[in-house]
């Protein structure tokens, strides 16, 4: 039996631009993947950090709002639009700690958010804050700027990581084909 003879096509030889947006996507994907990591990890620690040493102090609700988000509509087409609509619940509140007045905004010990698809999701996560009301927040001492109002954790540091190992990841496996 013979065998048979597979061809590959030789490969066209690549030009100075081929290389440059080489190095570009590279430096994109491997600097978008390395930020996340980078932000989740000392997020997290922060945020570790912030929960193991948090006193409670008392706050006034400042303000309390859904911000909604619209992404721009790319796609030029009559009746198709390809936007985005996110809700951000946010509330903002002061308190003292140590005789210094602060004012925060985070309702979790990190300052990546979560958004929500609905004007409701993000109503409910705030429902507990009225403007003027009195309510029990939480600082670090060795961070009092970054005052929260709930004393529990949040699981968006680590998606931040798992995010930029996945980006890594899709840039080692697609690094055979460049």
């Amino acid at each position: 039996m013979k065998a048979v003879e597979t061809r590959q096509q030789p490969r066209r030889k690549r030009s100075f631009m081929d290389y440059v947006m080489l190095v570009l996507f590279v430096l994109v994907f491997g600097g978008l993947g390395i930020m996340l990591i980078t932000v989740g990890t000392r997020e997290f620690f922060m945020q570790k950090r912030a929960l193991a040493s948090a006193v409670a102090v008392e706050a006034e609700i400042l303000s309390a709002t859904v911000r909604k988000s619209t992404s721009a509509d790319t796609d030029t087409r009559l009746l198709r639009d390809n936007s985005t609509t996110s809700y951000m619940p946010e509330v903002r509140f002061a308190y003292t700690l140590n005789g210094v007045r602060y004012e925060s905004d985070l309702l979790y010990p990190t300052v990546i958010v979560k958004g929500f698809a609905s004007r409701e999701s993000a109503q409910e996560e705030i429902r507990d804050y009225e403007k003027g009301a009195r309510v029990k927040a939480y600082a670090d001492v060795s961070a009092p700027e970054r005052g929260f109002l709930r004393l529990e954790g949040s699981t968006n540091p680590a998606w931040f990581i798992v995010g930029g190992v996945l980006t890594l990841a899709f840039l080692a496996l697609i690094s055979r084909y460049l």
